[in-house]
C-alpha cells in the first residue's frame, strides 16, 4: 500500500510540474495525453531535473503543425539508409497533411532509388488535403528559395508539390490500431515512420505489436527526435550511434542467436557426481554467467568519463568491473549515484554490475535512465541487447 501511495505521489508531482511548464509556454494539452506521458516517464522521475522535464514536455506534448523536412538530421541519415538497396516500401503513420510522405519522396528521388510510399491518418480531411498536395507557406518555411522552386509549383498563395514527387505516393484513411487498417502480408514495409504518434494511444503495446507485424526483419522504425518510449527497445536497436530516432528491427533469428549456448542444469550435471546441490548451483552459475565476454566488457569500459568531479571515482569503479568485482562496484555505484543522479556513465555501469549479479529488473531500470540521459552512447544499446538476451533465458 505504501508503494502505491508513493507512486501516486510521484505521478501527482509530475502532473503539477507539467501543468506549470504548459502554462509557461501558453500551451493547452488534453488531460489524456498528459496522463499517458506521465505513465511513460514516472520510472525515471528521480533523475528528472526541471530543465530535462521541460525539454521532454515540449518534445512530446506539443502538437505543432507538420512541415517539410521536419527533423532534418533524420532525413540526412535516411539518405545513407537508401544506399543499401534500389527499392523501398515505406509507411508514414499519422501522415497528417502529407508533408512527411512527400519529403520522403523528395529524398528518395534525389537519391536515385525506387519507392512506394503510403501515408495513413485517422483524420479524413487531412488525407484529402494530403492527396491535393498544396500547402501554405508555413509548411515550407524552412526551405530556401532554390528548394521551393525545385519541389513546388506556386498556385496563387499555395505551394503545390510537383507531379514528379507525387509519383508512387498514396494516402489511406485509417487508424493504425484498427483491424481495418491492414496491408497484404507479402507487402511488408522496409521503413515505417512513426513520429509523434504513440503519445495518442492508450495501449502502446498493441501499436508496437502491429508495427512489428508490418515491418520486415532488419527494417527501420523512425520516431521523432526527443521521443521517449522504452518499450520499443524490446524489439529494436538504434541504427546509428548518434541518434535515438532511427531504430532497426531485430529479427527473431538474431534474438535466438544471442542466447548463450548452454543446456539446462540437469543436462549439464550428472546426478551421480557426488556433489552437493550447493556445489552444483555454484558450478552452474559460474559456467553460464558470462553473457558479458571480456571483449564486450572492454568495449563498454571505453566511455569517456569527462566530469572532473567524479573522474577518479569512475576510474576506480571501472577497475572493479574489469576485475569482475561486481558486488563491490555495485555498492560504489549506489553511493556515487546518490550524489550525482544525472550522470549517465554511473547509471550505465550500475546496469552492467546489476546484469552480472543477476539483478535483471534493477538493471533494466538503471539502463532506462542511462538511455534517457544519453541515447547517443552505443555501449548503452549494447547493454540493452545483452539485457534482453538475459531476460529470454
Amino acid at each position: 500500500m505504501d508503494i502505491q501511495k508513493g507512486e501516486l505521489q510521484i505521478i501527482n508531482d509530475l502532473k503539477t510540474k507539467i501543468e506549470i511548464i504548459l502554462k509557461k509556454h501558453n500551451l493547452k494539452v488534453e488531460q489524456r495525453l498528459i496522463d499517458r506521458f506521465v505513465r511513460n516517464i514516472k520510472d525515471i522521475s528521480d533523475i528528472l531535473n526541471d530543465e530535462l522535464l521541460e525539454s521532454l514536455v515540449i518534445e512530446n506534448l506539443t502538437i505543432g503543425e507538420s512541415y517539410f523536412f521536419r527533423d532534418i538530421q533524420t532525413f540526412e541519415k535516411l539518405k545513407r539508409i537508401f544506399k543499401e538497396k534500389p527499392f523501398w516500401n515505406i509507411l508514414s503513420v499519422g501522415c497528417s497533411n502529407g508533408e512527411e510522405a512527400y519529403t520522403i519522396a523528395i529524398v528518395a528521388k534525389e537519391c536515385g532509388v525506387k519507392y512506394r510510399i503510403t501515408g495513413i491518418d485517422v483524420n479524413l480531411q487531412r488525407i484529402l488535403q494530403a492527396e491535393k498536395g498544396c500547402y501554405r507557406f508555413w509548411s515550407i518555411r524552412f526551405l530556401n528559395e532554390e528548394q521551393i522552386n525545385k519541389y513546388f509549383n506556386q498556385v496563387d498563395n499555395l505551394f503545390c508539390v510537383k507531379e514528379e514527387f507525387k509519383e508512387n505516393v498514396s494516402f489511406v484513411h485509417c487508424n493504425i490500431n484498427s483491424p481495418e487498417c491492414s496491408f497484404e502480408p507479402e507487402q511488408k514495409f522496409d521503413i515505417i515512420f512513426l513520429r509523434r504518434v504513440l503519445i495518442y494511444f492508450d495501449r502502446i503495446d498493441e501499436v508496437i505489436t502491429k508495427i512489428m507485424s508490418m515491418l520486415k526483419d532488419r527494417g527501420y522504425l523512425i520516431i521523432g527526435l526527443g521521443e521517449y518510449f522504452p518499450k520499443l527497445f524490446k524489439y529494436f536497436t538504434p541504427a546509428f550511434s548518434d541518434s535515438g530516432a532511427i531504430l532497426k528491427k531485430v529479427s527473431k533469428v538474431e534474438r535466438d542467436q544471442i542466447r548463450p549456448v548452454c543446456r539446462l542444469k540437469q543436462d549439464r550435471i550428472s546426478p551421480h557426481s557426488g556433489r552437493t546441490e550447493k556445489q552444483i548451483d555454484k558450478e552452474f552459475q559460474h559456467k553460464t554467467q558470462p553473457l558479458m565476454t571480456k571483449e564486450m566488457l572492454g568495449v563498454i569500459l571505453k566511455s569517456d568519463a569527462s566530469s572532473s568531479v567524479i573522474e577518479e571515482r569512475v576510474k576506480f569503479i571501472e577497475n572493479l568491473l574489469a576485475q569482475r568485482l561486481y558486488q563491490d562496484a555495485y555498492e560504489e555505484l549506489k553511493n556515487e549515484i546518490s550524489k550525482n543522479r544525472t550522470n549517465y556513465i554511473l547509471w550505465k555501469y550500475k546496469a552492467l554490475a546489476e546484469l552480472q549479479l543477476g539483478m535483471t529488473l534493477e538493471a533494466e531500470r538503471s539502463l532506462q535512465k542511462a538511455i534517457f540521459l544519453n541515447h547517443f552512447d552505443e555501449e548503452i544499446w549494447q547493454l540493452r541487447y545483452l539485457l534482453n538476451a538475459q531476460k529470454r533465458r
